[in-house]
């Protein structure tokens, strides 16, 4: 039998994550006119058979006027983007750079948050207590939030929607970090580490993928199966009724997972430098599947607390994992 305490916290997460799904699918609606359709998509796919999909994710040379002074107390990175859109504001990568010390020769971990997040000041406070820990932290802009969201909407809500732009830019996000990682480590920074949460778990997963110099992933509830975050989420619910309107199949959603979806990949680094942390209560990223994910990656740091898809305790625990456990294992070569 379950306690009091037990239904308690899963009603309050109902409430909190319903009120939560409302306005994304709300969110959602604004943007039906710009649906793709099929046939875009199908001719999207068309460009990258199985052959040509090992480049989906491949890092570019990038160029930039300025870059941080390591010493400083934070430095903003801004380059153009590889793939650059209709919206000028999203053309441009962004990442807030969090320096320890005055040297390059020391990891660096990056924090990727969630969709539609407003507000980078929890992740600030993260990044020194990182830094505290000997590493420099960078905070990522990831596509259409924050210092990259075009005038006249909200932080984020470009980024999900019946349009191919959702797979653009989770691939926008990560070949920018790649891109990122390969220049740091011409500098001297010798490995990097990825935070993500829900959306940002996303990208950070497709990192641990594609990335070599990813030594370690913290991943908090990510979206590892498009499929099933598009085609039975609670927060897709507008979404999916539009898709359908437009003549959108389950089995086509499906095939674009083949693109963007760490469930069907294996990691880079050593599957014990790797955490994923579920929610109980999650209905966006349901207990099974962050399981089944942590499973057929052999990963054995898999954490399951009391919380629905919304809430802070995943990243205590995420960085009470990392900074206990993750940390001194990669510091003493284990």
């Amino acid at each position: 039998m379950k306690s009091a305490a037990w239904h308690l916290h899963r009603t309050w997460a109902g409430i909190v994550d319903g009120v939560t799904f409302s306005l994304v699918n709300m969110f959602h609606r604004r943007h039906f006119q710009a649906a793709s359709s099929p046939e875009e998509v199908r001719a999207y796919l068309d460009e990258w058979p199985t052959e040509r999909r090992a480049d989906f994710f491949s890092p570019k040379e990038i160029d930039m006027d300025e870059w941080p002074i390591v010493g400083a107390d934070e430095h903003r990175i801004v380059f153009e983007t590889p793939f650059p859109d209709i919206f000028p504001e999203n053309n441009r990568a962004v990442f807030d750079f969090f320096p320890c010390a005055g040297t390059w020769e020391r990891p660096i971990m990056f924090l990727l948050h969630g969709l539609m997040s407003v507000s980078d000041r929890g992740y600030r406070q993260w990044a020194k207590r990182i830094n505290e820990q000997g590493w420099h932290a960078v905070f990522v802009h990831l596509p259409y939030h924050y210092g990259r969201c075009p005038s006249g909407y909200l932080s984020g809500e470009l980024a999900v929607g019946p349009h191919l732009r959702t797979v653009q830019g989770v691939r926008q996000a990560v070949v920018e970090v790649r891109s990122l990682i390969r220049w740091l480590h011409k500098k001297g920074v010798p490995y990097v580490g990825c935070w993500g949460m829900s959306y940002g778990g996303w990208v950070a997963a497709l990192l641990a993928v594609c990335e070599p110099a990813v030594r370690c992933a913290l991943l908090l509830e990510p979206i590892v199966d498009f499929e099933h975050a598009v085609w039975d989420s609670p927060a897709s619910s507008a979404l999916r009724g539009q898709l359908e309107k437009s003549g959108f199949t389950r089995d086509l959603i499906r095939e674009l997972d083949g693109l963007v979806s760490p469930m069907l990949r294996k990691p880079c680094c050593d599957k014990e430098m790797v955490a994923v942390l579920a929610a109980e209560f999650d209905k966006v990223i349901p207990l099974q599947v962050a399981q089944s994910f942590a499973e057929k990656w052999g990963c054995p740091r898999f954490r399951c607390y009391r919380q629905g898809h919304v809430g802070y305790r995943l990243m205590r625990e995420a960085f009470r994992e990392w900074s206990q456990e993750l940390a001194p294992m990669i510091r003493d070569g284990k």
